[in-house]
């Protein structure tokens, strides 16, 4: 039974000294908030972490109902950055966290957030494009330079026209920044850096035409292999495009490596399906785009039943080290906006009724309501060596190719944390 209210913040402090537990704490902040009685669910929830009883869920439905309050926006800030002592330090919290920030305007500390998101995964792509769109909303020049970079460089995948358009828009605007600015020496190291985001040590397009599909899988140095099926590899390497017919405009598979090992490259071209006109296809090979050493090749397929193979050397690959594997990207629902209510915050969770979370930004942010706060997840971390091998029988059952690919790992510090009950 709620009491009449408007109540005092004594009257709450002196119910939450008391042994109520979380689950009649969100009750009680739920029938609070059906009243509108917004005043009162703010002074329960500041008691209650005055108290020693705070959740994370907490500090989401307090910064929410002082939006609704028309609370000052400085109060807002100091309340959801509250919540970085309480998640974890992952990539996806931070970006979590960064979307909140940026929900009531505090753009700078969302890009904050998505730097040092940055630092934990630097190959993640999340960080840069949801810093990249922060940035520009907070007209922040640093930001955008820092995200437009990042996102040249890990932009890779079927979205990059998307992502350079974006990223260029943003290159323009801080060009012209720093020119009427006369900071030129801000100016030259961000042209430096955006050649050297462009650069591509090996890009490969297959162009067909038909009613029909080709399909092309590169066998890559290392022993890796990119094709439909796994068109991420631990090379860098990247399937961006499998195409099909009818439509010219789609007939095309297109493979890139930014950062590729030195060596052999096989290209093996597959006939999947339907009609090719002419049996015949092309690869157009180019070496170290975007560099005074630009190399273009086109070599001329003829199609048949059977796999053709393409030799293809490159030298003064810049790769050093093997590349971190990330799930594809699915950028369609708009990375980081939060469409939660405070009713939804305080929703139970159960089977089939999970509130929306954050949008999936590159990597797959999970969606989910926030009664369980932030659940963890358990993994087995393997230290030492471990090692794979893949082994390849030639046609004619003669030879045998083992590709060998040792893991080094260790651990070298571990963070400990607990949630408060």
């Amino acid at each position: 039974m709620l009491p009449a209210g408007p109540t005092s913040a004594e009257t709450w402090a002196k119910l939450v000294r008391q042994d109520i537990d979380n689950a009649t704490l969100r009750q009680l902040v739920v029938e609070l908030e059906d009243a509108k009685r917004h005043g009162d669910v703010i002074a329960l929830l500041e008691q209650s972490i005055l108290a020693g009883k705070s959740q994370p869920w907490m500090y989401e439905v307090l910064a929410l109902t002082m939006e609704i309050a028309g609370r000052p926006r400085a109060q807002i800030e100091r309340v959801l950055l509250s919540t970085r002592d309480l998640i974890p330090a992952d990539t996806t919290s931070l970006l979590f966290l960064a979307a909140y920030l940026a929900r009531f305007e505090r753009f700078p500390q969302a890009v904050r957030c998505c730097r040092q998101a940055a630092e934990l995964e630097p190959t993640r792509l999340e960080p840069y494009v949801e810093a990249l769109r922060f940035a520009k909303r907070g007209r922040d020049t640093e930001g955008m330079a820092w995200a437009a970079v990042g996102v040249m460089v890990y932009g890779w995948g079927p979205k990059r026209s998307e992502f350079i358009d974006s990223a260029d828009t943003a290159v323009a605007e801080v060009q012209a920044a720093w020119n009427a600015s006369g900071d030129t020496a801000k100016l030259a190291e961000f042209n430096k850096a955006v050649t050297e985001a462009k650069r591509c040590d090996l890009h490969i397009r297959l162009e067909w035409t038909g009613a029909g599909e080709l399909d092309l899988v590169m066998d890559e140095p290392s022993g890796s292999t990119c094709s439909r099926e796994n068109p991420f590899t631990t090379a860098g390497g990247v399937l961006v495009h499998d195409g099909l017919g009818p439509k010219p405009e789609n007939c095309y598979d297109e493979y890139v490596c930014p950062q590729a090992w030195p060596g052999e490259y096989k290209a093996r071209v597959r006939h999947g399906w339907g009609q090719i006109v002419g049996k015949r296809a092309r690869l157009i090979v180019t070496r170290h785009e975007g560099t005074p050493q630009e190399e273009r090749e086109i070599i001329n397929v003829n199609i048949g039943a059977e796999d053709v193979l393409v030799r293809i050397s490159l030298r003064n690959g810049r790769r050093q080290k093997v590349a971190t594997i990330l799930p594809a990207l699915h950028l369609d629902q708009k990375p980081g906006r939060i469409q939660q209510t405070v009713a939804q915050q305080l929703a139970p969770v159960t089977q089939g009724q999970l509130g929306p979370g954050v949008g999936n930004g590159g990597g797959g942010f999970p969606q989910g309501g926030s009664a369980v706060g932030y659940q963890p997840v358990i993994q087995f971390i393997n230290e030492g060596v471990t090692m794979s091998a893949l082994a390849t029988v030639s046609g004619d059952r003669r030879y045998v190719r083992i590709a060998a690919q040792p893991v080094f790992s260790n651990i070298t510090d571990v963070f400990t944390f607990s949630f408060v009950r």
